[in-house]
């Protein structure tokens, strides 16, 4: 019989890096540190924050969900792809992206840029939606024949190799070409240029799918997390949905947080803001949960990394102090040798 206590999932991409940690820099962890080291391996885990979310929920693309999330008016009907808007870069021959978080996009720039693309992909059969101005997205009206590669994985790295495949990959690949030019071309790009900023030059395509109301079985009755994505999810299953705590305590429900700034400083190789993060992330969401789990408030938490890798961790396994405690800064991956 399933256990009345709540259980915490930690979805925490990031968590163990790469990042380039200096020793002198290493964080402390002494609850992170413990719940890793007694916590059970899991061997299910997603290879990414949006292919954990979708499973966790049911679902099967991001795009549909996150929109949900950004535009309260959204009908929910249609195929939609996520269109980021990004900065490619020439690097020798190849091109290297570069993505929304630093390029500043304000929203009269992004509504003259989709304006422009809407102009131009209409007889395509393409709509462009740009609620907020760093994230966009693509009606199609028929579903592409493609696989696609999530935006994180592309980030500050050569597109050669990451970009669409399948069917339809030949039309798509002169649709994003069409798009490239004429968002070089753009007004908008010609006056960011000539203040120093950055082109909004390019878009990359992901997430794409239709929206289904998730089933409610099995899913948290809480979602705390700031990413639209998660917050999509959680409403399309109505889940009460909460910004990240200023310190996390268990409400007497299963609850789901998600920490991504973690993943953030990784995209960017960033040490401080990755320290930063997880000072942050012991403080306000671990050592509580910990507590709790000692307290016996909770069933359980699992630790998810989001990269393939998971823990399970009840009360009776914090009894096993045979397993050494290892310091979070050690597991990290991209350390200097």
């Amino acid at each position: 019989m399933r256990s009345m206590r709540p259980t915490l999932d930690l979805f925490m991409p990031g968590l163990l890096g790469p990042v380039p940690l200096l020793p002198e820099a290493s964080p402390a962890t002494p609850a992170l540190d413990l719940l890793l080291a007694r916590g059970r391996s899991l061997a299910d885990g997603a290879p990414d924050l949006a292919a954990a979310l979708l499973r966790r929920f049911g679902a099967d693309a991001a795009a549909p969900y996150a929109l949900a999330a950004d535009d309260l008016t959204w009908d929910r009907t249609g195929f939609w792809m996520l269109a980021h808007p990004v900065h490619l870069r020439p690097d020798r021959d190849l091109l290297r992206l570069f993505d929304a978080r630093h390029l500043d996009i304000s929203q009269a720039e992004a509504d003259a840029l989709v304006a422009a693309l809407n102009g131009h992909f209409a007889a395509d059969g393409l709509h462009f939606h740009a609620p907020v101005a760093s994230r966009w997205y693509l009606r199609c009206a028929q579903a592409p024949r493609l696989a696609t590669t999530p935006l994180e994985r592309a980030i500050g790295r050569h597109v050669d190799g990451l970009l669409p495949a399948g069917p339809d990959a030949r039309r798509w690949a002169s649709l994003l070409n069409e798009a490239q030019m004429l968002l070089f071309q753009s007004p908008v790009n010609r006056e960011r240029e000539a203040q120093g900023r950055p082109a909004v030059n390019g878009l990359w395509i992901d997430g794409g799918g239709t929206w289904q109301a998730p089933g409610a079985d099995g899913l948290p009755r809480t979602v705390l997390a700031d990413l639209p994505l998660a917050r999509g999810l959680a409403r399309a299953a109505g889940r009460a949905v909460e910004p990240l705590p200023a310190v996390w305590s268990p409400d007497g429900g299963d609850a789901l947080v998600v920490w991504d700034a973690l993943q953030h400083a990784v995209l960017d190789a960033d040490d401080p803001a990755w320290c930063a993060a997880v000072e942050a992330l012991e403080q306000r969401v671990a050592a509580p949960a910990l507590a709790a789990l000692r307290a016996g408030e909770l069933a359980g938490i699992v630790i998810d990394a989001c990269d393939g890798r998971r823990w399970q961790i009840e009360r009776r396994d914090l009894r096993r102090f045979w397993r050494r405690l290892k310091p979070l800064a050690a597991r990290v991956a991209g350390q200097p040798a």
